[in-house]
């Protein structure tokens, strides 16, 4: 049996290896850039798929089915995004005669379609929030909805999930250009620009429900998570069970998740969204018709391999006998290549040193020596623990960020560590809005601590055996604490490494990056998880990031106030603003929309203080 892979990165070898498990070949497609990744390697086919953008790659319908036909695959696995929610691309698998390892197109029409799935569900007495999902996608249309149901609104793609073009707006006047960019970002991520409006409910808790179903309309219930810990609408930490949900909540979401699915013919594996007050009113959120990121921590729970689940249906096995006996807790991060202090900009660039915890379940797609891209999601990786009871999980998550070692690409690594640390995420007060309530800056009792330590000689888990030298120079303004002189011990509390002129350093709390030999004058030093670190501003704005520019607000000669809307850049399937730093005269505009920018790429020159341009 040959199975074909149509996806990349980390859900690409997670599903790779179960498959090589089950006995199946196993064949992908790559873009250019993804060739030395893991899930290419440990392939058994390889099969290019000439381009870079996921528009011309991933999402490119007849490259995929030439690949899969290439392959001579009899199935074939989506993973989660790019086509994985596409009811026409089911359709063409049918054609070909591929079993698509997933719902059947017609019930992929009626759930995963976000809008089309409202009107259904109508039908059925699920408690929905207020929305507009009719098929009129004019502005003036839309505009119209947004203010019968009353702001705030979240405008949602129809076709989409993981939070990519989901955005809140407050007020009517930031409607249209919001819409402009949840449409935009839809394209390019899941090839369908529809979008819906939905109330937006503040406070909120984020609960879904895992479900399974086979051929013949047996129907499972594998718990729920909690995925209220998120940025821009998108899940960082989530865990499972819903400790705080009480039993009738819970009875009640289980059977009606189990109704939505038998009344929609549903089978393989399928997740009910509902959004949560965090008392006794709970309402329907979205069906995402296939496997989720954070389905490890349900599998550490059961016991079961989803993926292995997913396969059986495709062949037509029966789930009745599927053991079903929950035990402990389990909490999953993310890691991504991006930068928390600068509200989660992504990063990229050459992962120099990888270094996992032990102990726990390490989902990761990139290796040493692996690139990651601007074109694709920022996710490098997943962290999973288990434990017996919620606290003990989440202690065992948190060392093992702790432990974890990514010199390269700027990470949420050390901001994860301080959101397991906060008090009110130990204690379970959740809500989807709490990450931007958590304060970035760097934790000055931990530094004086470990200043401490390293003055004392005292480090923690190793001892000071290390490479050549046990001392390198002072850091001085390099240290977020002044001058201290570290040991360049792995297992210390503070690992350093030189890649390419640069320093990387590690603390359990704290990672950072500094240039070797730089002027100390002239410090411009980066780090993740400090805050109060400004860039320097010498007459131009630059990308901070390899980016495609999707639009030009300003022409030369415009003058602009500080904090306006210059460009907008797509990186990693999301959008970003570049503000004018401060006001003044635009002496000349250096890009243009379309293009394609590195990073450190002049964009726009401000005319100097008191010159015309």
């Amino acid at each position: 049996m040959i199975l074909y892979i149509a996806n990349r990165g980390e859900i690409a070898l997670r599903i790779l290896r179960t498959a090589k498990r089950m006995g199946f070949k196993v064949a992908v497609g790559f873009a250019n850039q993804d060739e030395a990744l893991p899930f290419v390697e440990e392939a058994d086919i390889r099969l290019p798929l000439e381009g870079r953008e996921a528009k011309d790659t991933y999402l490119h319908f007849e490259k995929v089915l030439d690949a899969a036909r290439k392959a001579k695959a009899q199935y074939l696995h989506p993973g989660y995004g790019f086509l994985a929610e596409s009811s026409q691309f089911a359709n063409l698998l049918e054609l070909e005669g591929i079993e698509f390892v997933g719902p059947s197109p017609e019930s992929m029409r009626l759930l995963g379609d976000k809008i089309g799935s409202r009107h259904f569900l109508k039908n059925l007495n699920v408690p929905l929030l207020p929305s507009y999902e009719d098929k009129d996608q004019s502005l003036p249309a839309l505009k119209k909805a947004a203010e019968e149901i009353g702001f705030p609104i979240l405008i949602k793609p129809s076709a989409g999930g993981g939070g990519k073009g989901m955005l809140r707006v407050d007020q009517i006047d930031e409607f249209e250009s919001a819409l402009s960019s949840s449409k935009r970002i839809a394209k390019s991520a899941f090839g369908d620009d529809r979008v819906f409006l939905e109330k937006f409910l503040d406070p909120a808790r984020h609960i879904e429900v895992q479900i399974a179903a086979d051929k013949r309309k047996n129907i499972i219930v594998l718990g729920e998570r909690e995925c209220s810990l998120q940025r821009k609408h998108q899940k960082l930490i989530e865990e499972t069970p819903c400790v705080f949900l009480s039993p009738k909540l819970r009875e009640k979401i289980w059977a009606l998740s189990q109704t939505i699915a038998n009344e929609a013919s549903y089978f393989s594996l399928g997740t009910v969204e509902w959004i949560w007050n965090g008392k006794d009113e709970i309402y329907f959120l979205e069906v995402n018709t296939r496997l989720q990121v954070e389905h490890p921590v349900t599998e550490m729970v059961w016991n079961l391999d989803l993926v292995e689940l997913q396969l059986k249906v495709a062949m037509s096995e029966t789930l009745e006998k599927i053991p079903l006996q929950p035990e402990g807790h389990s909490m999953e991060a993310r890691i991504c290549a991006e930068d928390p202090t600068q509200d989660f900009l992504p990063s990229g660039g050459k992962i120099h040193r990888l270094e996992l915890p032990t102990g726990l379940r390490n989902d990761f797609g990139y290796r040493e020596k692996n690139e990651i891209p601007s074109e694709f999601d920022s996710l490098i990786g997943k962290v999973i623990a288990h434990g017996d009871n919620r606290n003990e999980a989440l202690q065992k998550l948190k060392t093992g960020l702790e432990q974890l070692v990514l010199f390269g690409p700027t990470t949420n690594r050390a901001f994860l560590v301080r959101v397991l640390s906060d008090l009110r995420v130990q204690s379970g007060e959740l809500a989807t809005n709490l990450i931007q309530s958590i304060d970035l800056g760097f934790d000055v009792k931990s530094g004086l601590s470990l200043v401490k330590d390293l003055k004392a000689g005292n480090f923690v888990g190793s001892s000071l055996a290390t490479l050549e030298n046990e001392e390198i120079e002072d850091l001085d303004y390099y240290s977020p604490w002044g001058p201290v002189r570290l040991a360049q011990s792995r297992g210390s509390s503070v690992h350093f490494e030189e890649f390419g002129g640069q320093k990387y350093f590690h603390t359990a709390f704290a990672d950072w990056t500094t240039e070797r030999n730089r002027n100390k004058s002239s410090d411009t030093r980066h780090a993740a998880g400090l805050s109060g670190l400004e860039t320097s501003f010498d007459e131009s704005v630059k990308s901070p990031m390899p980016a495609k520019i999707i639009k030009v607000n300003v022409r030369k000669n415009d003058k602009v106030r500080k904090g306006q809307v210059l460009l907008i850049l797509e990186a990693m399937k999301m959008e970003h603003q570049i503000k004018a730093p401060r006001e003044g005269v635009i002496e000349d505009v250096l890009t243009k929309e379309g293009e394609q920018v590195p990073i450190e790429a002049e964009l726009i020159r401000f005319a100097k203080k008191n010159e015309s341009p």
